[in-house]
């Protein structure tokens, strides 16, 4: 009875969760209040003002998590729990991510007549899935932890398969359904078993049993543990799903092609942002058997980036050719994330410096690819399942802002000098380097090398005055361009110009260390 009584106690929420958990509660309310405004706002007129209310509200929560985090405040936690600076760079990033795909949104919902479920149904699903990923980074238990994965997973279900007229999107949601919850059971028996080998070596204490420490406990006096391994794989194995790593990278192709754009925004960062946190919390706590998984890990991240290198390169198709890329740039990412863990005794300068340059990396993936997709929402209209690179014939001729932003994009993904996205290569390179990781180097460069190539398949169909038949494009070609109004001109390019300096804030960053 006193057991049952402690583990109750443990999971009461007191001042301290709420207050720490208090953007995860701002999220819920706006989801709630969008579907509020749904019912109450019948004018269009109504309904912009509502759009810019919730717009205008993610900016504020943004701004006050971002300036909580540059603030002097101690970190606190309870047994469920833990609030501290790495949790408020995260939160930030994922709101980030939730903006920028509502304002993707816009441009999709006109080009695909209606065809998807109600706008604030979806932008419900993504407050709410923003909320779970963001207080997912937070739980220091298991319970807490898959039930909030499995939250912020239901919601992604739901978002990809949203477009109800499209039976690429049908076919998207059901694969990534069917894919998630195989992903899911491994996780779930990752945790049984690591719960189950605990219990076995008399290590779990009554009022918490799954938490995060516990496990890591029982990992540190067993870690020749074939239970302990095992199940640290299973939940590993879970968490490359998210961030789209060997052999979990299967389903990203197709779902990158079927969901809407904004959703196919959403899973690309949002979903490889979740990953890249969850991969280092729980290598930390699985630090006692990092010497048998790293090498396991190493060998899946070179199968991936490789894997998705060599497929892109006869990719046609823009949406699953920027999940291949995805794929890579999440190999990069895992590379330095592997290298930071492999060195056994690093000082807290060099970590933290790595950690920074890692996350550098995210930060510019998002801004880098949220022009590509801008231009991507606008281009003539058509299933956008279905776009290719014909579709981008004679672009720089009609369009020359989309095709300059384009430009940018790519450049940056490919790491071309002087683009930002060379200089965030450079830096999972010096990781990779003091961590003597040479191998895992020269596989970074031949694999960016390749990239270049497929790239460079994209922006020669946007910039050459032929189609990739080698036929001109007539001049009477009939397009369909959405316009551009004064603030996606303005939001495209203001991340024009990032990707373009961006370097400079990057090496500012970096000598403030």
């Amino acid at each position: 009875m006193n057991s049952v009584v402690e583990f109750y106690k443990a999971w009461q929420p007191d001042m301290t969760t709420l207050v720490g958990c208090m953007p995860e509660i701002v999220l819920c309310a706006l989801a709630v209040l969008a579907l509020v405004f749904d019912v109450a706002c019948k004018s269009c007129s109504a309904k912009r003002a509502s759009n810019g209310f919730i717009r205008a509200a993610l900016i504020a929560l943004f701004i006050c998590v971002v300036g909580d985090a540059f603030s002097v405040s101690s970190e606190a936690s309870d047994s469920i729990f833990a609030f501290s600076l790495e949790n408020k760079i995260s939160t930030a990033i994922f709101i980030a991510c939730a903006f920028l795909a509502i304002n993707l949104a816009c441009p999709v919902r006109s080009r695909d007549g209606g065809k998807e479920i109600s706008a604030p149904a979806t932008t419900h699903l993504i407050f709410v899935a923003t909320a779970a990923a963001s207080l997912l980074m937070k739980a220091q238990n298991f319970v807490a932890f898959f039930v909030l994965l499995e939250t912020l997973t239901v919601c992604l279900y739901a978002l990809v398969g949203s477009n109800r007229g499209s039976a690429y999107s049908l076919e998207a949601g059901v694969k990534y359904l069917i894919a998630g919850g195989v992903s899911g059971g491994l996780m779930l028996f990752g945790i049984v078993l690591l719960y189950g080998g605990a219990a076995m070596a008399g290590t779990i204490p009554a009022s918490d049993p799954l938490s995060f420490s516990t496990i890591c406990e029982f990992l540190a006096n067993n870690p020749d543990s074939a239970i302990g391994l095992v199940g640290a794989g299973m939940v590993i194995a879970g968490i490359m799903f998210k961030l789209g790593v060997f052999p979990m990278q299967f389903w990203i192709p197709d779902v990158y092609q079927g969901a809407p754009t904004h959703v196919t925004f959403f899973l690309a960062t949002l979903s490889k942002a979740t990953g890249f946190f969850l991969m280092g919390i729980m290598l930390v706590f699985f630090e006692p058997i990092l010497g048998t998984l790293l090498p396991v890990l190493f060998v899946c991240t070179f199968v991936s980036i490789i894997y998705a290198n060599i497929t892109a390169l006869g990719m046609r198709n823009v949406k699953r050719l920027l999940g291949l890329s995805g794929v890579s740039h999440a190999g990069y990412l895992m590379l330095g994330i592997l290298a930071l863990f492999s060195i056994p005794e690093s000082g807290a300068a060099f970590w933290n410096r790595s950690v920074v340059l890692l996350l550098a990396y995210l930060v510019v993936y998002i801004v880098t690819i949220y022009p590509i997709f801008s231009v991507m929402t606008r281009m003539p209209q058509r299933d956008d399942a279905l776009q290719n690179f014909d579709d981008y014939a004679s672009l720089a001729k009609n369009r020359p802002l989309l095709a300059g932003t384009l430009a940018c994009g790519l450049g940056s993904l490919a790491g071309i000098p002087p683009t930002v996205g060379f200089i965030a290569k450079l830096g999972i390179l010096y990781i990779l380097f003091q961590a003597g990781c040479y191998g895992s180097i020269v596989v970074m460069l031949l694999c960016v090398v390749v990239s270049v190539y497929y790239y460079f398949g994209w922006f020669r169909a946007a910039f050459a005055d032929t189609d990739n038949s080698g036929d001109s494009v007539p001049a009477e070609k009939p397009l369909s361009y959405l316009p551009l109004g004064i603030c996606a001109r303005a939001a495209i390019l203001v991340f024009s110009a990032a990707i373009l300096l961006g370097g400079f804030v990057y090496w500012a960053v970096l000598s403030a260390l």
